[in-house]
């Protein structure tokens, strides 16, 4: 592999990963584990200079969510480690809840609108759509502002791929959304995904743990950091659904 390719495959995977969604720092590490690993490979076969090495590890600690590195030459792997997968059990479904005023303008252009929220005894899964979208390039300016650093050096075609690949993959996310109920429960976002053309999007956020038995409404917010204001909907519960 040559030095553009080298360079070029590295700015692939800084990208990827500034677009995705880590579930906790154990995964960031693996992450960045895999990364060194990539680093190692390429200057052992002349692709990359060890200096070329420094900068780029320094650039994937910042876009997982670190500090630039320091260290004069490479950082070492930072160690093998085995996510144990939790143990199986049933996600027993309890209901889907309707919402009403379900939907909301967003900033740039586009329009929000919950389809419904699904409950499990584990989970809660909220379904939603986008139609029109926003300017992306407005809403994820900070994200491609952060990658351009990574894009120094590339072919201007390159630079460009590298830039429509990163938005591509911030609007499958859906990650602006988050929820709240009237009980102060702690949700995490556990998975989510999208897809759509035409200027629609459709997806699914999924949240954990399943919401209280004596919970009686849920708040999902969308805020995607480029609009002056998030939006509310308010989910009214069933009480009996169990």
């Amino acid at each position: 592999m040559d030095s553009v390719k080298a360079q070029g495959h590295l700015a692939e995977l800084v990208s990827k990963a500034r677009a995705t969604k880590y579930a906790d720092e154990q995964t960031k590490s693996k992450a960045f584990d895999r990364f060194i690993a990539a680093l190692n490979a390429l200057q052992s076969v002349g692709a990359i200079s060890k200096e070329d090495s420094t900068e780029w590890a320094s650039r994937m600690m910042v876009a997982l969510g670190g500090e630039p590195l320091e260290h004069p030459e490479p950082v070492p792997s930072v160690g093998k480690s085995t996510l144990v997968p939790p143990p199986f059990s049933e996600s027993k479904f309890l209901a889907l809840v309707s919402v009403t005023e379900a939907e909301g303008l967003l900033d740039h252009g586009g329009r929000m609108e919950i389809l419904g929220v699904e409950l499990f005894c584990d989970k809660v899964n909220i379904n939603w759509r986008i139609f029109p979208e926003p300017d992306y390039e407005v809403v994820f300016a900070s994200e491609l502002a952060g990658q351009e650093p990574d894009l120094d050096g590339l072919p201007i075609s390159q630079q460009q791929q590298r830039r429509n690949q990163l938005l591509h993959r911030l609007q499958m996310q859906g990650r602006f959304i988050g929820l709240s109920d009237d009980l102060g429960t702690e949700y995490r976002s556990t998975r989510g995904g999208s897809s759509g053309t035409g200027g629609e999007k459709k997806g699914h956020s999924e949240f954990a743990p399943g919401v209280p038995t004596a919970a009686r409404q849920l708040t999902i917010l969308w805020d995607d950091a480029a609009s002056s204001t998030p939006l509310e909907f308010s989910v009214e519960l069933p009480a009996d659904r169990t």
